[in-house]
């Protein structure tokens, strides 16, 4: 029994110390900072949805997809970032448009939402969604919302399709994509360290 226990604790310890290894290597800024700079850099669309300081120098570009599990946590991030570096950054937040037109409408709405009511019901709304769902508390209080905005929509699909941007969610710090090496899940860390060495 005792040598069964023993296994396994140093299994458990063993783990440990790769996870805090490969945190050491995930979140060391230089070498993001290195590989994110030997990216391409993409002359990237203007945006609908801005969040954050407009006039920033630090950008963050997300193109996302109502529709796509890894975009909840992308959301989560983006709330993150705003709650601790809302003065210190601009946000750019592009759709994904789906094939089918009748699930386009919680897209519809969100972008309605941003040019009606700014970014703060916007943020409800956006994380309302992958929590439920559905976006019925802002559809309820609404005038029936139009697609008045399906041509942009359509153009920044376009736009991003045609530059071999089409999985979700896909990320570009400054215009540079952001490195397949790292993990999306450290993309906080990694805006921390940019807007603390003002790179």
């Amino acid at each position: 029994m005792w040598l069964r226990i023993r296994a396994y604790l140093k299994q458990n310890e063993h783990i440990k110390d790769q996870l805090i290894r490969k945190n050491r290597v995930a979140r060391n800024y230089n070498l993001f900072i290195n590989t994110l700079h030997t990216e391409e850099k993409k002359e990237l669309p203007e945006a609908v949805i801005v969040l954050g300081n407009r006039n920033s120098e630090q950008e963050l570009t997300i193109f996302t997809s109502l529709y796509c599990e890894m975009c909840k946590d992308i959301c989560e991030t983006i709330n993150k970032i705003l709650f601790a570096y809302e003065e210190e950054i601009r946000i750019n937040i592009f759709f994904k448009k789906h094939p089918v037109e009748d699930k386009n409408e919680p897209l519809y709405i969100l972008q309605n939402l941003y040019l009606s009511d700014g970014s703060e019901e916007f943020m409800k709304a956006f994380k309302f969604w992958f929590e439920n769902k559905n976006l019925k508390p802002w559809k309820d209080k609404k005038q029936p919302l139009s697609n008045k905005n399906d041509d942009t929509i359509t153009s920044l699909n376009t736009w991003f399709s045609m530059n071999n941007i089409i999985s979700t969610p896909s990320v570009f710090i400054n215009e540079y994509i952001y490195p397949p090496e790292f993990e999306k899940e450290d993309l906080y860390y990694h805006i921390e360290g940019i807007i603390e060495n003002n790179e």
